[in-house]
Formats: structure tokens, sequence, C-alpha cells
């Protein structure tokens, strides 16, 4: 992979650094990063993206081989980056090595539609200094989670005449691509493929007369929780059968995480009845152009950190 920067020297210190494009073989030292963060990412996930973008995510790395941050910008459609990961280890922070990670990141986006999702108190700083000057008015993306085990019996699977939940077979893709780009507006059949196929993770896709009518995935994070997303449908009774099933498949995890837009009433109805707590709220921002979606249908987002939605 090539070489985005090199001979940086940190904040009060002489030790040199490079920033260069990640690689698989990184992904370890990557996820040690975020447990170190207590961050509930999945590996495969990121994974799966990087198998998308191999050169949407940069690393810091120093002289002796150690990882000590990470910033990505993955193409999400030929107009469209998303970011995420912005993470430096804690005894590096305040080095100044972030901002390298971050400019290497942004080369990879050039001229072209870019979106990220703000932690609280740093939306003026995307804002005024990063270039995403465009702030989301109709939802905040939502963190939830727990670590307490969710009950599946607390949800109905109760779905309309004439809708099969399976979990999802080849056959099923067409239609689920079909599917996913009618509620996101963009084609993502590569990464929506390689999502049915990642190790630690279950997906299921309802059906009606030949058509998707919703899917969902759960997946293992590094935290060792339980995290859906994406799981979109037509109908709340679709998606909450579907939760149940996914949340079923996986009965030997510590906690849950679903992430959701807060327009999606029907989603916040669904946490609670889980017991599921709100613990965060992200604005989204983007670069040049605000981005439509059929939020109604989107009950939890794919990817906080890799995808819009």
């Amino acid at each position: 992979m090539p070489v985005k920067s090199s001979n940086i020297v940190p904040k009060n210190g002489n030790s040199r650094y490079i920033v260069r494009c990640m690689t698989h073989e990184d992904l370890p030292q990557l996820m040690e990063i975020r447990r170190e963060l207590k961050v509930h990412d999945v590996e495969s996930c990121i994974d799966s993206w990087l198998t998308v973008d191999p050169q949407g995510i940069n690393v810091v790395e120093s002289e002796a081989g150690e990882l000590v941050g990470a910033c990505c910008f993955i193409r999400n459609s030929d107009d469209l980056y998303f970011g995420g990961l912005y993470c430096v280890r804690p005894k590096y922070q305040g080095t100044g090595l972030g901002i390298h990670v971050w400019n290497a990141c942004m080369d990879h986006v050039g001229p072209r539609n870019a979106a990220l999702n703000a932690v609280p108190g740093k939306t003026e700083l995307y804002r005024d200094k990063s270039g995403f000057p465009i702030v989301e008015t109709e939802f905040k993306c939502q963190k939830n989670f727990t670590m307490e085990s969710v009950d599946p019996d607390n949800l109905s699977n109760i779905i309309p005449q004439g809708v099969i939940i399976e979990s999802v077979q080849d056959y099923h893709l067409p239609a689920m691509f079909d599917y996913d780009f009618s509620v996101v507006g963009y084609d993502r059949q590569f990464a929506l493929a390689l999502n049915c196929q990642e190790e630690n993770s279950r997906t299921f896709v309802a059906m009606k007369n030949g058509d998707c009518v919703g899917f969902g995935t759960i997946k293992l994070t590094c935290l060792g929780a339980g995290r859906v997303g994406p799981l979109y449908a037509d109908d709340p009774a679709v998606a909450e059968a579907l939760l149940k099933r996914l949340i079923m498949s996986m009965p030997h995890v510590t906690g849950f995480v679903m992430n959701t837009v807060s327009n999606n009433v029907s989603a916040r109805k669904l946490l609670k009845k889980l017991g599921v707590p709100l613990k965060e709220e992200l604005t989204r921002m983007y670069r040049k152009e605000k981005l439509s979606a059929d939020t109604k249908k989107i009950f939890a987002l794919y990817e906080l950190n890799l995808a819009p939605f």
C-alpha cells in the first residue's frame, strides 16, 4: 500500500511516525485500540469495508510498528465517502498525530461529497474548520446499547399475511440488493454480499411474493455484544419480527447494541420493549450536499463509522 505521509514528529517528542493505508493484517491492532476506547466495533465489518475500498482507512504507525491511530473515509459510491474510526491511542492523544491521518483521508476523498457523524461538542469544529458546513436537521444518529442481556420474548413475531422470514441465501441477494437501493438510494451490492458472509454474524430476510420487504444482520462486537445493523423493513411489525429472530440467533453474547435514526419512532419503541437505553446522539454532517434516504424504513443503521445509513 502507498505511504500517504512520512517522517511525522509529534509534539513534545522525537520519535518518527508514518501515515499509510491500512491493510487487513493491521486489523488486530486497530481492534485493540477500539477496545481501549470501549467502542462496540465489529472486526469483520471493518474488514469487509476495507475490501470495498482498500485505500479508505489510514493509520499512524510508529517506528516500532505499533499502530497508534486511525481514521477512515470509505468510498460508498463514486461521489460519496463516509468518515469515522477517528481515534488515537489514549497515551498518544494530544500529540498532534490525529490531524495527519485525517489529512490523508481527506486527500483520498478529493473533491467529492463526504459525510460523517459528529460526537457532541465537535459540530462547530467540523462545520467551521474541517470543511463540513452542511448540518442534517431531519434526524440525529442515536447510539443505543446495554451490557445486560435482552429478552427476545419481549418482541412479537406476528407479521403481515404473506410475509416469510428466512435465513439469507444466495438466491435472496438480488431482491435484497433492490430493496437496499430503494431505501438508501445508491448501489451497495458488493458491501451487502460481503456483509452476508461475515464470521460471527447472522442475516435474515423478509420476503413477500418474491420481493424483499426487509432484512437485518446481527454481528459480534469487539467487546462481546451483539450489534444489530443494518435493519430495514417496510413495516414495523416486520422489523420487530426480524429483530426477534436476530437476537434469538445469537444468544451467547454480553450486551446488545443497535444504532438508530431519531426520526424513526417505531425503532425507539422496539428498544423500549428490550430495555435498551439511548447513550448518545450524533450529528450528521455533509461536505457538499445532504443525502436522502427513506428513514422510516431504517430501524438500525448499517455502521456509524463506515456508511451513512
